[in-house]
């Protein structure tokens, strides 16, 4: 019994490389913008800072989106909302259509 591959699409490897290189576009985009609001915050004391610095560092992708979500004071809420949001759900779109791709 001879066992056969299929050959992946194109549609396969572009949407395969967004779901492989998302993650990294949104920390590179996110980490920033936490890292300087958390920079412009007077009222938080220093180890409140250096534990989220930590969290925000070395937690790809969900710490700088929880700490703008949360913590974070320098930006609008709704801009923080539509930032976060929107990342998180171009991130779960294109993870379902990598699965549904590779079906």
């Amino acid at each position: 019994m001879e066992t056969t591959f299929a050959t992946p699409s194109f549609w396969t490897y572009f949407i395969g490389s967004y779901a492989y290189y998302l993650p990294f576009v949104l920390t590179m985009v996110w980490a920033p913008l936490a890292l300087f609001g958390l920079s412009k915050q007077k009222g938080m004391d220093t180890t409140k800072q250096i534990i989220w610095s930590l969290v925000i560092l070395v937690v790809p992708v969900v710490g700088p989106a929880v700490y703008l979500l949360v913590a974070d004071t320098e930006y609008e809420k709704k801009f923080k909302q539509i930032a976060v949001g929107g990342g998180l759900g171009v991130l779960v779109l294109v993870w379902i259509l990598s699965f549904i791709s590779h079906i």
